[in-house]
């Protein structure tokens, strides 16, 4: 598992809106790993984690790896999610947990280094 190993990973956005429930069923059959994302920005999103992963465990993948993010963080006048309270649910989901924006590319870029690595991880 050097620096020189490749890893492909397809990305799915489920879509945490109501109106795209229907889409998870097909969307989580195979999945090996799990982004629980949110906006920092909006206390509904962060409120939502739990039953997107709720979902998740109702379609088998209570087992999968899993990565908490949240998006937005270079909006600290608008954040209305403390980092303490997400630091809370990523213990409780045991999964790695990241912040980022669009405006750091190297937290991206550590977040989908940290799903390789998950995915390296569960092939030994």
């Amino acid at each position: 598992m050097g620096k020189d190993t490749n890893v492909s990973l397809m990305i799915w956005d489920i879509a945490g809106q109501p109106q795209f429930y229907m889409l998870h069923r097909p969307y989580f059959n195979g999945a090996e790993r799990m982004m629980l994302i949110y906006d920092v920005t909006r206390s509904s999103s962060f409120s939502n984690v739990n039953n997107w992963y709720s979902t998740a465990v109702k379609y088998g993948l209570s087992g999968i790896p899993r990565i908490l993010v949240g998006i937005k963080n270079s909006s600290k006048e608008e954040r209305r999610i403390p980092l303490s309270q997400a630091k809370r649910l990523s213990k409780e989901l045991n999964a790695p947990f990241f912040e980022t924006s669009t405006f750091k590319r190297e937290t991206t870029h550590d977040i989908f280094l940290k799903m390789a690595e998950l995915t390296l991880l569960s092939k030994f």
